[in-house]
């Protein structure tokens, strides 16, 4: 995870993405020694395509062991499936040009189709993309014998770097299991940071919930799957990390506890270091106000050491529903398509094969969205050209001054050191150094020996930049697809979960921020975007406003729960005080229900449904006040009761300050 940003504009902005963050230096030297392999065995056992085969690396590489071996060995079967159709294809179109065509059409098309209507993703676009290339390749390489040995070291190209990416991940790769501590001890600290009042808490924990629980946990399940650790430790793991992103959110609203902050400390220390609860541990809360964060604390502890039994653990996600029914996959498929033949016609037309790069940045650029695709292309072409230039200046200065491979491999592992510093940014930056490393691999790795021949490489290059603009110029003007339907998605399932945690039986606060953040995240693209598409949303002027709101919400619906889950609330209260209360949260749960649905489907009569909604709201409110207004002054229900209606006036007058600014 990248710093917390204190500065602002582009150029703070790239300074605070590249600043060192725990892990960073450890995953860019690993990706450096895996490319330093690679070369290693591409010269010595004349493997061509080094340049690829390192940038593969890049592509592969994550942050933890498991996911890294689970991303290679699904290459290595997608890269074998798309050669062995590609050749069973070839004896059937070798001598038909339209034919080879429309295979190509048609899996460039399927492959990106289900790369967004699946849960398939890269693998799809992979397998789509391997095909579409061999393909091409019968018009350079028109000997069939010639082109099936191609296609053998084709697959070589692809196994050996991500056989090396397996070995270096097993020996030497960061262990789940121990990340995932890591982060749950991390998320125990700053929710006893919270507890302590120190200053800058506040921050970091909003930083650490914008990560989705979900993520978080997913290294233990794959852990567990290639053996790191035991699958009930990947479960246990699995179970906690949901509840400590909870306990991280009802600690913002929770007020000062030093005794409670002590025994999280404790917590954290036990499960970072895998031990036991010294016998006799028990937890205490200094107060009645923190007593509902020491339950949950206490839920944790019992879950750690196995006193309680596991929750069944959650379903896989399912497929999308609209797989088949939206047209916006279609659309991206055939826009994906067009600009993919659109470079391939430019390149065989003039027979410059070596320009072949802009037809695969078109399968690797390609987003659902404008402002995503268009992020991604500039990040590309920036990389790109300081890729390049880091590749030119190495053959002009470097080259002729080098003896031996081990001069070769020294440069290799400082290009790749640098690129992969960028890449594990974040995504704002990421795909900058992929193609920083890919740019400078094809400029320094052209065969078997020391590279001088710039031309090789400004081609390769030049074939990335054309790639960029077609991919451009074809997703600014064909159904241009506005990252506000994104936007809109995030902030409705935000709101939406705002409504189901403020009811009694919903789930908990953790999955509202890091909604809020992709949400955040995709309203930042739309810089990218024509002015046209931007004048078009109704929502992306006001989505800071509503982003802002929702933050705000959260941290009044904690103070809710927290409110309601204190020993002995509403203790002693009569039954129409009760009454009110739910009927209070049920009147504004319901208003966010209704601001949900105006945010996905914001009708012309959105507003007015809004206002009517929030009138009942403060009218319920209303009736909750008269109740306390007539509650005994000596009666102990009474200060709960104040601070409930207390509580609800402060989050319906923020409902509608909201809902005025709009």
């Amino acid at each position: 995870m990248t710093a917390t940003r204190t500065r602002y504009g582009l150029t703070a902005l790239l300074l605070d993405e590249l600043r060192p963050y725990e892990g960073r230096l450890g995953a860019s030297l690993r990706m450096a020694l895996c490319c330093v392999l690679v070369v290693v065995l591409a010269m010595s056992q004349q493997v061509p395509e080094a340049a690829l085969s390192c940038y593969l690396i890049f592509f592969a590489s994550r942050d933890n062991a498991a996911s890294g071996i689970l991303i290679a060995i699904a290459l290595i079967i997608a890269a074998s499936v798309g050669i062995l159709l590609g050749l069973v294809f070839l004896q059937f179109a070798a001598d038909e040009p339209m034919l080879r065509l429309g295979f190509m059409a048609a899996f460039t098309f399927g492959g990106m189709y289900f790369s967004v209507a699946t849960r398939a993703g890269p693998i799809a676009a992979t397998v789509g993309f391997v095909f579409a290339f061999v393909m091409t390749l019968y018009d350079f390489v028109p000997i069939p014998e010639l082109l099936s040995r191609g296609l053998s070291w084709m697959w070589v190209v692809v196994f050996f770097p991500m056989a090396v990416l397996i070995l270096v991940n097993a020996l030497i790769g960061p262990n789940p299991a121990t990340l995932v501590r890591k982060s749950i001890g991390k998320r125990l600290r700053a929710s006893a940071a919270l507890l302590r009042g120190e200053a800058g808490a506040d921050a970091e924990a909003r930083e650490l919930l914008e990560e989705p629980a979900g993520e978080l946990a997913s290294p233990a399940r794959l852990g567990a799957l290639f053996g790191f650790h035991s699958k009930a430790e990947a479960q246990r793991l699995g179970a906690m990390m949901p509840e400590v992103q909870a306990l991280l959110v009802e600690a913002l609203a929770a007020g000062e506890d030093r005794t409670l902050a002590q025994g999280l400390d404790r917590l954290a220390r036990t499960i970072e270091e895998r031990r036991d609860f010294e016998p006799g541990w028990r937890l205490w809360a200094a107060s009645g106000s923190t007593a509902p964060l020491a339950k949950r604390v206490e839920n944790l502890a019992d879950l750690w050491s196995g006193r309680v039994p596991l929750p069944e653990p959650e379903k896989a996600a399912a497929e999308p529903a609209d797989t088949f029914t939206n047209p916006a996959y279609m659309q991206f498929a055939l826009k994906t398509m067009l600009a993919v033949f659109i470079t391939y016609g430019i390149y065989t037309a003039r027979n410059w094969f070596e320009i072949h790069t802009a037809m695969i940045t078109c399968f690797y650029v390609a987003l659902g969205s404008t402002g995503e695709t268009l992020h991604k292309a500039a990040l590309r072409i920036a990389g790109c050209l300081i890729g390049a230039a880091m590749g030119i200046a190495s053959i002009v200065f470097l080259m002729p001054h080098m003896t031996d491979i081990g001069h070769l491999l020294l440069l290799v592992a400082a290009g790749s050191f640098v690129a992969a510093w960028v890449a594990n940014g974040s995504s704002l930056v990421q795909y900058m150094g992929w193609q920083m490393a890919l740019a400078f691999f094809l400029c320094v790795l052209q065969g078997f020996g020391p590279a001088f021949d710039i031309d090789v490489a400004t081609n390769r290059i030049l074939g990335i930049l054309i790639g960029n603009v077609v991919v451009t110029v074809v997703f600014l003007w064909l159904w241009p697809l506005s990252v506000s339907a994104g936007t809109a998605l995030h902030l409705g399932r935000a709101v939406q979960g705002l409504a189901d945690a403020l009811r009694r039986a919903g789930g908990n606060l953790a999955g509202i921020l890091p909604e809020l953040d992709a949400a955040r995240r995709l309203a930042r693209l739309s810089a990218f975007e024509a002015s046209r598409l931007r004048v078009r949303s109704p929502l992306l002027p006001h989505a800071k406003t509503i982003m802002a709101a929702s933050e705000e919400a959260t941290s009044g619906i904690a103070r809710l729960r927290l409110l309601r889950d204190r020993p002995r609330y509403l203790f002693g209260a009569p039954r129409c005080v009760k009454a009110a209360t739910l009927a209070q949260e049920a009147s504004a749960a319901r208003f966010l229900d209704d601001a949900a649905w105006a945010i996905l489907a914001p009708e012309p009569e959105a507003m007015t449904m809004l206002d009517q909604s929030l009138s009942r709201s403060f009218d319920t409110l209303a009736r909750l006040e008269r109740q306390l207004a007539h509650a005994p002054r000596r009666a102990s229900w009474r200060r709960d009761l104040e601070a409930t209606a207390r509580s609800y006036r402060d989050l319906l007058e923020g409902f509608s300050r909201t809902v005025g600014a709009l």
